[in-house]
């Protein structure tokens, strides 16, 4: 697997917060080619790793410690890095309706075609319409997200 044409590992970022399946994660991702960043436990981890090297695809748990992992979803997507979603029995916003979902239990091929397809359209730069409410640090629901954010 390559990453945008280039000759060089894809990085996939891994932000899960149970150590075995982070490992497992990192152990299925990295026999199919790719360099990992993580496994990462929290979103505010996993978003300050994304100033260094950015990742071509993430792998994202929605349930993290110390909160969910839509506001990391919400920065990946405006920088332009296709994710994935592990719910599990979580609920998924609307907003985000249009990443591929996997459960908990689910088959490492099955991953490794969702972080491939990704890979391959990267770049993708989704501006976010709440971006004025979050900088100036106002309250935001998740289900208040609007449709534009799956443009």
């Amino acid at each position: 697997m390559r990453a945008s044409g280039e000759d060089r590992q894809p990085v996939v970022l891994v932000v899960e917060p149970q150590a075995l399946p982070g490992m497992w994660l990192e152990d299925v991702l990295t026999g199919a080619g790719c360099a990992v960043s993580g496994p990462y436990g929290t979103c505010e981890d996993a978003a300050g790793s994304l100033d260094g090297r950015p990742p071509d695809f993430a792998v994202v748990s929605v349930d993290l410690n110390r909160g969910p992992g839509f506001p990391l979803v919400c920065a990946l997507r405006r920088r332009g890095i296709p994710f994935t979603l592990i719910a599990g029995n979580a609920q998924v916003p609307k907003a985000f309706a249009d990443v591929p979902l996997f459960e908990r239990l689910f088959d490492a091929r099955d991953m490794i075609s969702a972080v491939t397809a990704g890979c391959a359209v990267r770049g993708c730069a989704r501006a976010c319409p709440m971006l004025h409410r979050i900088a100036a640090g106002e309250e935001l629901a998740l289900d208040q997200c609007p449709p534009a954010c799956r443009a």
